[in-house]
């Protein structure tokens, strides 16, 4: 695919002609979106395709209770994608997948008593919300 070139916008030539767009814009909006969409390909899909070919595929974006905090980012990067943040009593108990990730908004961490958690990641495994930071069942 050949790079086309696209003219510079012609600033200094009113938009409009007696209503119409003028010739100057006419040609620079044609030449726009041909160089998006000429020929019938989209060279704009294409781009995004050679962009994700050229990352490299030693990177793996791996589960860590959400962005970490300092170090480099060229390396593996630990996010978390949470299916919902709520309280304990409205997680769900069914439709869940294996491994799936929520954040308990009033979840206990160990040492916390009853009805004063501070909220916990979790996560769903064997049909139970764990608490990422005990490893028990997840509790308010």
């Amino acid at each position: 695919m050949a790079a086309t070139r696209i003219p510079p916008p012609p600033f200094n030539t009113p938009f409009l002609d007696g209503g119409f767009v003028s010739n100057a814009w006419q040609f620079f909006l044609s030449a726009l979106y041909g160089a998006l969409y000429g020929e019938g390909f989209d060279k704009v899909d294409a781009a995004h395709a050679a962009a994700m070919a050229a990352v490299p595929r030693a990177t793996q974006v791996v589960a860590g209770g959400g962005l970490q905090a300092g170090g480099s980012l060229g390396g593996n990067v630990a996010v978390t994608l949470y299916r919902l943040k709520c309280v304990v009593a409205a997680l769900p108990t069914s439709g869940n997948g294996e491994g799936d990730w929520a954040y308990a908004v009033d979840g206990r961490k160990p040492g916390e008593g009853a009805g004063s958690g501070t909220g916990v990641p979790c996560f769903w495994s064997n049909g139970h919300w764990i608490a990422a930071t005990s490893g028990a069942t997840v509790t308010a």
